[in-house]
C-alpha cells in the first residue's frame, strides 16, 4: 500500500500543492492547459444553454461576494481562470465546477442553508477546484505522459485511474453496481474514512492535508481504478475546509451544510422510486449507461472527463468534513481569523430574495409555490408575523375542507403566532375567520371576524358583517 501511495503521489503533482500553506505559485499553464480551459468554457456554454439561470443581481451578487470572499487574498487564480457562480432554478439541488471558473449552484441548494457559514461551507469545496488547477495540472500531466510515452496504457499505470481506465471497466453491463459506487463517490470516501478514521485514534491531536492526501486510495474495495476526479473530491473537501477557516467563518457549520445536501438528494430519489415503482431499478440502470456514454463522449473531446467536477454529494463528506475541522491548518487559521456563523447576512439576502416571491405566490393563489417559499423562510430562522400567516395561508388554501384534523390545527396554530407577533395584523383574523367557518366552528370564526373588521378595508365590511350574522345564526342552532 505504501509503495502504491508514493506512485500515485508521485504522478498527482498537484497534491505538492496541498501538503503546502496557502501562498503557493499559481499553477503554470501550458498548450494543454490552455486547450483544457477552452473546452471547459464551451462545455459551460452547451450544458447552461438550456437551463434556467438566475438573473436577479442581488441574488448573483451575494453569492459571488460569498465564493470571493473564500479565495484568500495571497492566492492567485491559474492563468485564464475567473471565479464566478451561476444560480440555475432548480428543485433538485447541485453544485459543480468547470475548470475555467464557473460554480454552478441551484437554487435548491442556496436556499436550504441555515446560515452563511453552511453556503460558504459547500462554496469553499468547488473553490477549492478552482483555485487550485487539480484539474488542469492532471490534464496537463495527463497529455505530457502521453506525448512521452506514446502509449495510453503506460499513462494510465504511471497516472493510477485515468478517465479512459474507469470508464472502460464501468461500462461492462456486470459491473454496473460497482461503476454505480464509482460515480456517486462512495468507494473512495468510505476507504478515506477508514484511513482518517486511523488517523484519529491515534489521539495525536493534529493532523494535516498530508495524511489526507496520503489516506486517499487509487482502488476502490473491488481492486478497480476510481474515477480520477474522485481522488481530488477529499483533497477539495480539506483545501475548502482551510478556505472555510481563513475566511472566517465556523467551519463547524461544515457537517450540517452537507448533510442537509445529501439528505434532500436522498429524499428526492426515494420520491423518483416511490413514483415510478417497478421501473425505478430499470430506469435507474439506463440512466447511469446514459451518464457513462456522456463520459465517454467528453472523453472523446479531449478533456478525459476533467472540464468538471462530480456533482452528487455522498452520504460520507458530511462526517468527512467534520474530522477535517481537526486539521493542523484548519485550526491554526481559525484561531488566527475567527468563527463566524453570519447567520444575519444570510437572513437578510433570502428575505429579500423569498419574500416578494412567497407575497406574490400567495396574492395570486399559487398556494403549493408560496408554501414553499415561505416553509424556507421560516426554516431558514426568519420569524415575522407575515411568514406565519403565509405558512398558514398556503397550507389551507381557500377552502379548509379536504384538510385533516391536524392540518387545520396547525394552521390554527400559525394563524394565532401570527397574532401574536403583531397584534393589529388583520389578516392572520381574517384566515383565523376563514378557517373556523369551513372547519364548523362557528362561534369562534363569528369572534375571528368581528376581530378582523377593526382592520378590514371599507370595501369589505359589509361583506364581514353579513357573515357575522350569518354565523352566529349557525352557532345558535
Amino acid at each position: 500500500m505504501k509503495n502504491r501511495r508514493s506512485v500515485w503521489l508521485a504522478g498527482l503533482g498537484v497534491a505538492a500543492a496541498v501538503m503546502m500553506s496557502i501562498p503557493v505559485m499559481a499553477l503554470e499553464l501550458n498548450d494543454d492547459g490552455r486547450a483544457l480551459l477552452v473546452e471547459a468554457t464551451e462545455s459551460y456554454g452547451k450544458d447552461m444553454r438550456e437551463r434556467p439561470r438566475v438573473d436577479d443581481p442581488v441574488v448573483l451578487d451575494y453569492v459571488n461576494r460569498v465564493a470571493s470572499r473564500l479565495l484568500p487574498a495571497s492566492k492567485a487564480l491559474p492563468a485564464g481562470v475567473q471565479l464566478s457562480v451561476t444560480v440555475i432554478e432548480a428543485a433538485e439541488p447541485e453544485l459543480f465546477s468547470y475548470s475555467d471558473g464557473h460554480i454552478v449552484m441551484t437554487t435548491a441548494l442556496l436556499y436550504a442553508m441555515r446560515n452563511e457559514a453552511q453556503l460558504a461551507s459547500v462554496l469553499s469545496h468547488e473553490v477549492a477546484h478552482v483555485a487550485e488547477g487539480y484539474y488542469i495540472e492532471m490534464y496537463q500531466q495527463i497529455k505530457a505522459a502521453e506525448r512521452k510515452q506514446r502509449n495510453m496504457a503506460v499513462a494510465g499505470a504511471m497516472l493510477s485511474g485515468l478517465m479512459d481506465v474507469a470508464v472502460d471497466y464501468a461500462a461492462d453491463y456486470k459491473g454496473i453496481e460497482e461503476s454505480e459506487k464509482l460515480f456517486r463517490g462512495e468507494a473512495s470516501y468510505g476507504e478515506t474514512m477508514k484511513k482518517m478514521a486511523t488517523i484519529e485514534a491515534a489521539r495525536s491531536g493534529y493532523y494535516s492535508m498530508k495524511d489526507v492526501v496520503e489516506s486517499i486510495p487509487p482502488l476502490d474495495e473491488s481492486g478497480a481504478r476510481i474515477d480520477p476526479r474522485q481522488q481530488f473530491e477529499p483533497v477539495a473537501d480539506a483545501q475548502g475546509m482551510q478556505y472555510l477557516a481563513l475566511a472566517g467563518y465556523d467551519v463547524s457549520q461544515a457537517r450540517d451544510a452537507w448533510g442537509k445536501v445529501a439528505r434532500i438528494q436522498n429524499d428526492q430519489a426515494r420520491e423518483r422510486e416511490r413514483m415510478l415503482g417497478p421501473m425505478a431499478q430499470q430506469l435507474s440502470q439506463m440512466q447511469t449507461m446514459m451518464e457513462m456514454n456522456m463520459q465517454r463522449m467528453r472523453q472523446s473531446l479531449g478533456g478525459s472527463g476533467l472540464v468538471q467536477t462530480l456533482g452528487v454529494v455522498p452520504h460520507a463528506r458530511s462526517e468527512f468534513v467534520s474530522r477535517l475541522t481537526g486539521m493542523k491548518e484548519v485550526r491554526e487559521a481559525e484561531a488566527a481569523h475567527g468563527s463566524d456563523k453570519a447567520a444575519a447576512p444570510y437572513q437578510a439576502f433570502i428575505k429579500k430574495t423569498l419574500m416578494p416571491k412567497a407575497e406574490a405566490a400567495l396574492a395570486a393563489g399559487r398556494y403549493e409555490e408560496a408554501g414553499v417559499q415561505y416553509r424556507l423562510l421560516h426554516d431558514a430562522g426568519i420569524r415575522s408575523s407575515g411568514i406565519s400567516y403565509g405558512l398558514a395561508k398556503s397550507s389551507m388554501g381557500d377552502f379548509a375542507f379536504g384538510a385533516s384534523e391536524a392540518e387545520k390545527r396547525q394552521a390554527e396554530k400559525l394563524y394565532l403566532e401570527a397574532n401574536r407577533q403583531e397584534k393589529h395584523f388583520g389578516l392572520a383574523y381574517r384566515g383565523l375567520g376563514e378557517l373556523y367557518e369551513d372547519w364548523d366552528r362557528y362561534a369562534a370564526a363569528a369572534e375571528a371576524y368581528g376581530t378582523y373588521l377593526k382592520y378590514a378595508p371599507k370595501s369589505e365590511k359589509r361583506t364581514i358583517e353579513r357573515k357575522i350574522k350569518m354565523l352566529k345564526r349557525k352557532a345558535a342552532r
